[in-house]
């Protein structure tokens, strides 16, 4: 029964870990998105004034 509760423990880890890394980097990405979104209109910008 010990060996049943440690794979559990083992699998809930592993999908707390995954779940971590993933919303880390859906944030990260999600913040890089909208860096390269404000400086492509900022290059765009000023290629329309000059």
């Amino acid at each position: 029964m010990s060996e049943i509760k440690g794979q559990l423990l083992g699998i809930l880890l592993v999908l707390m870990i995954f779940a971590t890394v993933s919303v880390t980097l859906g944030t990260v990405f999600s913040n890089l998105t909208t860096s390269v979104q404000n400086e492509v209109s900022e290059v765009v910008s000023e290629a329309t004034q000059g």
